[in-house]
């Protein structure tokens, strides 16, 4: 080997060495690189661009538009909801099936009758003598002073503070029907008027309260219809017949046996 040669071959292994050691060094600057462009991603400052807010016309216009919307949507909501009571009585304010619901002579004489049992135990009056003048007064409740105002006595108003209506009525004077006006009471439901009515027999009237005493000592049907006629509760002179024929042909006393 000459000496050319072995100067040739230490620069060799000379170089080599150093791409190895620059090899190591690339390596370990690599990975330190990509983590500081991970660091740059994360925390690099976002560049925001800058808002515009709208003139103070513009946000007068908008304000305005949303009020105008507001009352549209409003608006349309109370039409609807008026739209449910539509064909409803204006005298009832509460929702009734009594209303809606066209009964037959012997369903409306089932439903007060049980209306008349409910309220015996205090205004102790004949279920049958109550659904019988239901019948007569309202004709099953068909009149219109029953089934717009829910009125199925004909029981008139005396006081201002009650709500009532002026309606036509037969009155029987000097031997002969008239008509004249008088003002009515307004219910909201049938149930609302036999109770009412209870009151009135078991309480009597302002000038006397023991005027329908004899309907509440009664002991049939029979002897409280005449009591009612005696007490001037009906000035129709045939009034106590009436009663007796409407219980005796619809069986009320069936009623009264639910209550003694």
């Amino acid at each position: 080997m000459t000496k050319t040669s072995c100067m040739q071959g230490g620069d060799n292994i000379l170089a080599n060495k150093k791409k190895q050691k620059k090899r190591k060094i690339n390596g370990w600057q690599g990975w330190l690189k990509g983590y500081q462009q991970v660091f740059r991603l994360i925390f690099k400052k976002r560049k925001y661009k800058k808002i515009r807010h709208p003139s103070k016309k513009k946000r007068a216009q908008r304000r305005k538009e949303i009020w105008l919307g507001t009352l549209a949507i409003l608006g349309l909501i109370l039409f609807f909801l008026s739209q449910d009571y539509q064909g409803v009585p204006t005298s009832s304010e509460a929702s009734s099936e009594e209303v809606e619901m066209v009964y037959t002579d012997q369903e409306f004489v089932d439903l007060i009758g049980q209306y008349a049992v409910t309220e015996y135990p205090e205004s102790h009056v004949l279920p049958s003598i109550v659904t019988a003048q239901a019948v007569l007064e309202s004709n099953f409740g068909r009149s219109q002073l029953s089934s717009e105002y829910f009125n199925l006595f004909g029981r008139k108003s005396y006081s201002p503070n009650d709500p009532s209506v002026d309606l036509p009525t037969q009155e029987f004077v000097n031997g002969r029907y008239i008509t004249v006006d008088e003002p009515f009471r307004i219910y909201t439901s049938w149930e609302e008027s036999v109770a009412d009515h209870g009151r009135l027999l078991a309480n009597g009237t302002s000038w006397n309260e023991t005027l329908y005493s004899g309907v509440l000592d009664a002991s049939s049907y029979k002897e409280a219809a005449y009591a009612l006629q005696e007490a001037g509760y009906a000035t129709d002179p045939n009034y106590a017949e009436s009663l007796i024929d409407v219980i005796e042909r619809y069986e009320l006393t069936r009623f009264d046996n639910q209550v003694q």
